[in-house]
C-alpha cells in the first residue's frame, strides 16, 4: 500500500522540532499542547488527528487519533500515511495527553497551548482544557501559539515547493473554467470545473476555488455564496479566488474571467491593475516592512484615474489563508506590523474600481521573498480573461 498524501522529509519534520523547541525552552515552557493546523505543522498531517504534545526535551511528540482510525486496521498501514509521529494513541479528548505528561513528569510545570490563529477557528475545545486544568491543578497554562506561528512564517525549500505546486493547480483551475465554462450554466459549475481540475492533476481533495459571478464584479463572501445558484449570462465576469491544497499548503491567488468581449474600460482598469501590482511587487524584498505593501498600493492607485478598494488582498499565507507573524498574547487578528524575510510567502491581488461606477477588476499573483527580491510562483498569464464565443 502507499498513501496517495505527499510527505516531507524527515529532515524537514527535525527542522521544524528543533526551531519549536528551541523557541520554548527560551520562554521556559515545558511542552506544548497543539491542535489544528499547528497540529499539522508537526505532524504532516494524520487522518483522524486530534491533539498533540510537543515536549521541549528531546523526547517524541504524542498525537491523539479518533479512535476509528487506530482499529480494524491492516499491519503497516498507519507506517504506509506517515512516518513523522510513532507514539499516536486513542482519543477524543485530553486523557491521552494528560497520561503522557504524567509520565514525563510535567504535570507541575508549565504547560504551553499552542492554538491555530486562523480566522478565529482553530482553538483548543473547552471540554479539553478543562482536562488538562483540572488534572494539573499545580501546572501553569499559557499561550505559546505565536512561537508556532512565527516558526511556520519561514518556509523551507520542501514548503514553497508545496505552495508551488498548489499554485499550479490553480493556474489548470483557471484553465478548465475558461475551457468548459459557458453562460447558460449554473454559477456552481465554475467551482465544480475548477476542483475537478485541480483533483485530477493530483491536488488534494481539500483543494477548492470561490467565485463570483454577474454583470458587475464583485469579489465578497455573500456574493459568492449567491453566485452559486445563479445562472452564468452573456457579459457576466467571474471572479475566481484559489485555495488549491498540496500536501496540506495552500495555493492562493485571484483570477477573473469575462463571458464576453473585454470592454474599454475593463482593459483599462486591468492595465491599470497590473502597473499597480508591479509596483506592489517590487516592494516584496527582505528587509522591508508589511505596512509598506499597503502604501505602495495606495501610493501606486494615485496615479490611476481609478480608485482603490476594499476587495485588494495583500497578505502572507502557508498552511493557513492568511498567515502572520504575531507577538506573545496577541489574537489572531494581531495587525502588528512586521518585517518580510526570505522564505515567507505572499498573495499579491490589488484591485481598482472606476471612479463613476462599481465596475472592478482584481490581479493576482503569489511570491516567495528571497534573499535578493522575490520570485512569483505559478506560470499563468496574469490578465483579465475572456471568453468571447
Amino acid at each position: 500500500m502507499q498513501s496517495y498524501m505527499r510527505h516531507l522529509s524527515i529532515q524537514e519534520r527535525d527542522r521544524r522540532y528543533a526551531l519549536l523547541r528551541e523557541a520554548l525552552e527560551e520562554r521556559r515552557v515545558d511542552c506544548a499542547v497543539v491542535c489544528a493546523s499547528n497540529l499539522f505543522y508537526i505532524t504532516n498531517g494524520i487522518l483522524g488527528e486530534r491533539l498533540g504534545l510537543l515536549p521541549t526535551e528531546l523526547v517524541p511528540p504524542t498525537v491523539t487519533l479518533h479512535w476509528r482510525n487506530l482499529v480494524d486496521i491492516p499491519t503497516g498501514a498507519l507506517r504506509a500515511i506517515q512516518v513523522w509521529v510513532q507514539d499516536l494513541r486513542q482519543g477524543n479528548d485530553a486523557s491521552a495527553l494528560v497520561e503522557r505528561i504524567r509520565e514525563l513528569r510535567l504535570g507541575n510545570g508549565v504547560i504551553g497551548l499552542g492554538l491555530a490563529n486562523v480566522l478565529g477557528q482553530g482553538g483548543l475545545q473547552y471540554l479539553c482544557y478543562a482536562e488538562l486544568r483540572s488534572a494539573f491543578p499545580s501546572a501553569r497554562f499559557v499561550d505559546v501559539s505565536d512561537i508556532f506561528t512565527n516558526v511556520r512564517m519561514i518556509k523551507s525549500g520542501e514548503e514553497i515547493a508545496m505552495i508551488e505546486e498548489a499554485n499550479r493547480l490553480f493556474d489548470l483551475a483557471v484553465q478548465a473554467v475558461r475551457e468548459r465554462v459557458r453562460p447558460g450554466v449554473l454559477g456552481i459549475k465554475l467551482v465544480h470545473e475548477g476542483m475537478s481540475a485541480m483533483w485530477e492533476a493530483g491536488g488534494d481533495l481539500s483543494s477548492t476555488l470561490v467565485a463570483s459571478c454577474g454583470p458587475v464584479a464583485i469579489r465578497q463572501h455573500v456574493v459568492q455564496e449567491l453566485s452559486l445558484g445563479r445562472i452564468i449570462e452573456p457579459g457576466d465576469i467571474a471572479t475566481l479566488t484559489g485555495l488549491a491544497r498540496s500536501g496540506g499548503y495552500a495555493g492562493h491567488s485571484d483570477q477573473q474571467i469575462c463571458f464576453g468581449p473585454v470592454s474599454a474600460l475593463q482593459r483599462e482598469l486591468s492595465e491599470a491593475v497590473r502597473s499597480v501590482r508591479d509596483a506592489v511587487m517590487k516592494r516584496v524584498t527582505p528587509g522591508a516592512r508589511h505596512s509598506e505593501l499597503g502604501a505602495a498600493y495606495q501610493d501606486a492607485a494615485r496615479t490611476t484615474r481609478f480608485r482603490p478598494t476594499s476587495a485588494t488582498d495583500i497578505h502572507s499565507y502557508g498552511i493557513d489563508v492568511p498567515e502572520h507573524p504575531t507577538r506573545e498574547g496577541a489574537g489572531w487578528n494581531d495587525r502588528t506590523d512586521y518585517v518580510l524575510q526570505p522564505g515567507m510567502i505572499y498573495s499579491v491581488s490589488p484591485a481598482l474600481m472606476a471612479r463613476d461606477s462599481e465596475e472592478m477588476v482584481i490581479d493576482g499573483a503569489s511570491l516567495v521573498v528571497t534573499e535578493s527580491g522575490s520570485r512569483t510562483l505559478g506560470h499563468r498569464s496574469i490578465e483579465l480573461l475572456s471568453i468571447d464565443d
